[in-house]
């Protein structure tokens, strides 16, 4: 199939350009280079070759058209935050960078409803609607950064999604271009509708795999008005596994509750510091109930808090106020940080279990690298207790055989661990480019048939996100890079980025300039490329660098604390003793 696919032409780059113009068009290879970076593994053969920014429907949808005529894959892409791949190019062609598709364009609170473009961000859509007391539940990790788009396409839930649901259960409605590049619109602005087939609810979760979303119509809810957080840490994990199920025969349904295992635990005190590292090592769980009725509310904490002390937690504490409130739940907001600070590359997994099978499954985990023989591989796992595990592998990518290692533990993860016990391979992450393998052990052939014939009947030339797992029928060949840091270069490359893109968002030169490439984590993968002589330094490199403006705030926003502008200033000394 891969065979099939086409390079773009002078001819084809021309015409993309009449249609996007000139400025929202990125050919030049430092940039399309940039765009190859994020959460997950390099992979030096998944670079683009073009990278378009349109600003309307309109324009996808001529872009789209061209693309199916001429058998050019495309991949569509937010902010870049995906941890299983999802917004990387496998087959080259085009990414369609949406962030730019970002106004929120009507909020209706009588019939609670907000209408957005796929490019606003999660937190920004909320600071607008608590402005009217109102929210869009769904709560990732990543809401600083990541586009409403990209939480439709993954079906994302959060720290939230005990009490309030996914991303799913708040689509109304999608304008969506399909892969002839027709506009059609899935779903209704009413709050109840059975008139047609649930397309709509087909399109969640699919990984711009069958169209690429527009617009989309949310359900908001009001604002809680009161909140009432215990913070507890446990010896062993069957007494978190205990209380949870307890609490859930119970009828008590937490808006919060959420869950740390011992290294996870070790790593975020350390991290955090102060009070914290006072704090006993085990297992944290962070219960919340919230509300407007606070007898209700008060009533309904009582009884959580009294069912976790009877599993006698070696530490817990009720927050008194917001600023406690807040500055216990930073132990959760955390996590993924402060591990990444234990070794040079923390890749995060996402799979769900049942309740009843939590403890057991943990605790095969924790002992994978033990049972494999792995020392050079550490895994921490927390996540969300409705079975929502996110286990975090700890290695160094720039050690070709911790990268081996790593693919060993995964796929041990995956068949020996979550499969054998009816888990899914992805609860919120999406299948991306990382997992398709492992489909194979969930769904029956019969059901991966009617996927694949799904996605043919959306996209016959399969075009859209081609490799992203879900039944597109087409192997993915990765590469692993074995990279060797040397001399002065090793000084400005002695980082933990994550490639998360929590800096992308207010950095002022990437605002300025639109493209990945001006963002910090833009300039961070283009210094890969240099000190790995994959690229070469040029006039565009040297623009980019001396684009940033020092300003800091991609420091203050980093999770790991990666000190970016310093970087870049002596990123600059370099460029500039080399001329």
């Amino acid at each position: 199939m891969t065979s099939c696919y086409q390079k773009i032409t002078d001819e084809l780059l021309q015409k993309f350009k009449e249609i996007i113009g000139e400025t929202n068009c990125f050919s030049d290879y430092e940039i399309r280079w940039s765009y190859a970076f994020g959460s997950t593994i390099f992979e030096k053969e998944w670079i683009p070759e073009l990278i378009l920014m349109p600003q309307t429907a309109k324009q996808i949808s001529e872009i789209v058209k061209l693309a199916n005529e001429y058998l050019i894959p495309i991949t569509p892409r937010g902010s870049g935050t995906s941890l299983s791949a999802g917004s990387k190019s496998a087959y080259g062609g085009i990414i369609l960078d949406l962030s730019a598709m970002n106004k929120i364009i009507s909020i209706d609170i009588e019939n609670n409803l907000v209408e957005v473009e796929p490019g606003v961000i999660c937190d920004d859509l909320n600071e607008k609607l608590k402005d009217f007391g109102y929210f869009f539940p769904p709560d990732p990790a990543s809401s600083t950064v990541c586009t409403v788009g990209g939480m439709v396409a993954t079906n994302s839930g959060g720290v939230q999604a005990f009490k309030y649901g996914v991303t799913k259960d708040y689509v109304l409605y999608l304008e969506m271009i399909l892969a002839n590049g027709e506009i059609i619109n899935l779903g209704s602005k009413v709050l109840k509708s059975v008139s047609s087939y649930n397309l709509k609810d087909l399109i969640v979760g699919s990984e711009g795999t069958l169209g690429i979303i527009t617009k989309i119509g949310l359900r908001i809810k009001p604002l809680p008005k009161r909140r009432k957080l215990g913070f507890y840490i446990f010896k062993n994990i069957e007494d978190i596994s205990q209380s949870v199920i307890k609490l859930r025969k119970e009828g008590i349904i937490p808006n919060l509750l959420e869950f740390l295992d011992r290294l996870t635990t070790q790593a975020v005190f350390e991290y955090l510091g102060g009070e914290f590292e006072n704090y006993p090592k085990g297992y944290v769980l962070l219960a919340e109930i919230d509300g407007n009725n606070e007898k209700e509310i008060s009533e309904n904490f009582s009884k959580l808090n009294d069912i976790l002390l009877e599993r006698e937690p070696i530490l817990h504490k009720i927050a008194s106020d917001y600023e406690e409130r807040e500055e216990l739940i930073t132990a959760r907001k955390n996590a993924l940080p402060a591990l990444a600070r234990i070794s040079p590359t923390a890749c995060l997994e996402d799979c769900t279990i049942q309740i009843t099978d939590f403890a057991k499954v943990v605790k095969e985990i924790e002992i994978i690298p033990e049972k494999l023989n792995l020392p050079n591989i550490k895994i921490a796992t927390f996540g969300h207790m409705e079975g929502n595990l996110h286990p975090t592998f700890l290695f160094n990518e720039n050690n070709e055989n911790d990268v081996e290692n790593y693919h060993v533990a995964l796929s041990y993860l995956y068949t020996m661990v979550i499969t054998p016990v009816g888990g899914t391979i992805t609860g919120e992450h999406g299948i991306g480019k990382i997992k398709t393998h492992y489909l194979q052990l969930e769904h029956d052939p019969k059901v991966l048939d009617i996927m694949y014939n799904l996605k043919r009947l959306f996209d016959p030339n399969m075009i859209l996100n081609p490799g992203q797992g879900k039944a597109d029928g087409i192997p993915i060949k990765t590469t692993k890079i074995l990279r060797r840091l040397k001399n002065q270069k090793d000084k400005i490359l002695e980082l933990n980025c994550m490639g998360c893109g929590f800096c992308i968002a207010t950095c002022p030169s990437r605002i300025n300039y639109k493209s990945e490439a001006y963002s910090p984590r833009g300039r961070l993968g283009i210094l890969y490329g240099l000190v790995y002589d994959d690229l070469k330094l040029t006039s565009l490199i040297n623009d980019i660098f001396h684009s940033c403006t020092l300003c800091g705030l991609c420091m203050e926003k980093c999770p790991a604390g990666v000190e970016t502008y310093q970087i870049f200033e002596k990123a600059r000394e370099i460029i500039h003793n080399s001329n």
